[in-house]
């Protein structure tokens, strides 16, 4: 990624920060510009707070041939195999950086330079020190925390200490942990109005439908701070998605996906018509009423020839790897337009399990009128999220959320053979029953966690057979949960109509 203008607060005690004045009595540099090139320490914060992680890890590696000496820089290098709002670890990666420094705790605290890097240094061995990946981000949050009480200016200290935060709900939103992270950052917001990470962390702790208005200030001003980062000019749609503004998620997610499609190019490959902000592009387009059937096409033909490579191992698949991110796109563009994924679909053998549970899930809401056909798309489902429950802890241990969400798309899928079947008033109340149990569930992020929510699908069949009163309250109940979707305002609407 070509860095163009790096806005960053450092304030790492102690952490060498060449090129740039030292703040007298601070032990850190004043928020400024640094050019492209300069100063790969400072390169690698910013990276690191845009969740740009690989780049931001090659951009510490240079700092650590600049000053072998940079303690800070291994452990920014180590940080950046930590991913705590995606349940993602890489543990073994991370030792082998801060094993690259000293072969043990004790040995590499030696080399801290002061008291305030040594508490640095704690705070990324508790997060990759021994117990669960749970019961480390506890402790990571707690050395966080002391961290930033024994210095309350040090921005870094705060915004780290509110993502530590964040961090700590494992189990999917927890509102009071993202308004107690929230509040962190407020506070500083007005002395630091740049500050990468401030912002990040504030969209994210904003970023559900009751709270988005108050992300709208940091959405706006982080789309400035961070033009050249592809996951900051992404971030901003979160907010504008948990409002209903389909444009600007629109726009958002384009810049995003040319940045990443210009960091491809750089790196001599081919751009991608997958990856998550496609995802939320075709997604947006399809709430505008818009044709994002060539970008579905598009991923659809990355996916196939992904495939044919069989590149990825797996058994589940990466979330975001080409097969995976088609289902998902397809899935959400059947229910949106009408235009399922064809029987065909491109086989992804027996990996990819999140995107054949997906294609799956389609084949059931695409077969409401044929009873035999959903029936055997939901033993489909079924079977795969049986090999979905055996693969989880070995290829994805630190993920307690998406099981769940799972669950809830196999009871819809139940509802909607009883549908099927002509048996009405059961699947109107398994459909209930459904929609009562997501609302339950801690508010995702993003485009709705079901590509066809509960609530809205019972609105639809209510609204076929006349009871507009009752389908009314199911399209608002989807509303509170997807402001603006379209599929739900043309659902209200017809609802009211006389």
């Amino acid at each position: 990624m070509t860095v163009t203008r790096i806005i960053v607060a450092l304030t790492l005690m102690g952490a060498p920060v060449p090129a740039l004045a030292q703040h007298e009595g601070h032990g850190g540099a004043e928020a400024q510009a640094v050019p492209s090139g300069q100063n790969p320490y400072a390169r690698g914060l910013y990276l690191l707070h845009n969740f740009e992680y690989p780049t931001a890890a090659a951009a510490f590696r240079d700092a650590q041939k600049a000053d072998p000496a940079n303690v800070m820089a291994y452990w920014g290098e180590a940080m950046t195999h930590n991913h705590p709002l995606w349940a993602e670890q890489d543990t073994a990666a991370a030792r082998a950086v801060l094993a690259r420094l000293g072969p043990d705790p004790a040995a590499r605290r030696t080399k801290a330079r002061s008291a305030r890097e040594a508490a640095w240094l704690d705070a990324v061995e508790a997060l990759y020190g021994t117990g669960s990946k749970i019961e480390r981000d506890v402790a990571y949050h707690e050395r966080m925390r002391a961290l930033f009480e024994a210095d309350r200016s040090d921005i870094d200290a705060r915004t780290f200490y509110a993502l530590a935060t964040l961090g700590l709900a494992s189990q999917g939103r927890d509102t009071a942990l993202y308004m107690k992270s929230a509040a962190l950052l407020e506070e500083a917001l007005p002395a630091h109005p740049d500050h990468p990470g401030l912002l990040h962390y504030m969209i994210h702790s904003y970023d559900d439908p009751a709270h988005a208005p108050l992300g709208e200030r940091a959405a706006a001003r982080y789309a400035l701070v961070a033009p050249d980062a592809g996951h900051a000019q992404h971030m901003i749609s979160h907010i504008y998605l948990a409002l209903g503004r389909w444009d600007a998620v629109e726009r958002a997610n384009v810049t995003a996906a040319k940045l990443v499609n210009e960091q491809r190019a750089a790196a001599g490959r081919p751009p991608t018509s997958c990856g998550h902000y496609n995802e939320w592009l075709a997604y947006s387009l399809d709430q505008q009423g818009k044709d994002s059937r060539p970008l579905v096409d598009a991923c659809r033909a990355e996916a196939l020839a992904a495939a044919a490579k069989g590149e990825d191992k797996s058994v589940l698949g990466a979330v975001r790897n080409p097969f995976n991110n088609w289902a998902n796109i397809a899935v959400r563009h059947g229910v949106d337009t009408g235009n399922w994924p064809p029987a065909d679909a491109v086989s992804a053998g027996d990996r990819a399990l999140w995107g054949r549970f997906s294609l799956a899930y389609g084949r059931v809401l695409g077969s409401r009128n044929d009873a035999a056909a959903a029936g055997a798309a939901l033993a489909e489902m079924k079977s795969y999220r049986g090999e979905i429950a055996a693969a989880l802890p070995v290829e994805s241990p630190d993920d307690h959320e998406s099981g769940a969400w799972l669950d809830r798309a196999v009871a819809q899928g139940e509802a909607v053979v009883a549908l099927a079947r002509g048996e009405y008033d059961l699947g109107v109340e398994l459909l209930q029953a459904a929609a009562n149990a997501e609302a339950a569930l801690p508010v995702p992020f993003g485009p709705p966690a079901l590509a066809k929510p509960s609530a809205e699908l019972l609105g639809d069949e209510l609204l076929a057979k006349g009871r507009k009163a009752d389908a009314a309250v199911a399209y608002r109940q989807a509303l509170a949960a997807a402001p603006n979707r379209r599929r739900s305002v043309d659902g209200l609407k017809a609802a009211a109509a006389p």
